[in-house]
């Protein structure tokens, strides 16, 4: 058997406020570790958008054994805020982002 035939099954639940979606199909992957690459690419795409803030995305091996729980990385959320802010100049949703960002601009 080569490389090629090695492959795994991987489950990707989403979980949001009190919704959830729960994945009954699965999607292969060759490891763990691009698996949960995978779930991080699915919460990163979802979390854009706002009403999903609250997204996590449960990865699953194929024996139903919970891998992570992942959230939507921090970066969409600047994301988010530089295109809120882009036709307002030093409009910021998060105080914090405002002095990092300012002291970094100079």
């Amino acid at each position: 058997m080569g490389w090629g035939n090695i492959v795994q099954i991987y489950f990707f639940d989403l979980y949001w406020g009190d919704e959830r979606f729960v994945d009954e199909d699965g999607i292969s992957h060759f490891d763990e570790g691009s698996a949960l690459y995978y779930g991080q690419r699915i919460a990163d795409r979802i979390g854009r958008d706002a009403d999903y803030g609250s997204l996590k995305v449960h990865v699953r091996s194929g024996k139903g054994e919970l891998l992570a729980v992942i959230a939507p990385s921090d970066g969409r959320g600047r994301e988010q805020d530089a295109l809120i802010g882009r036709g307002n100049p030093g409009v910021f949703r998060r105080p914090a982002a405002a002095g990092s960002v300012l002291s970094t601009a100079w």
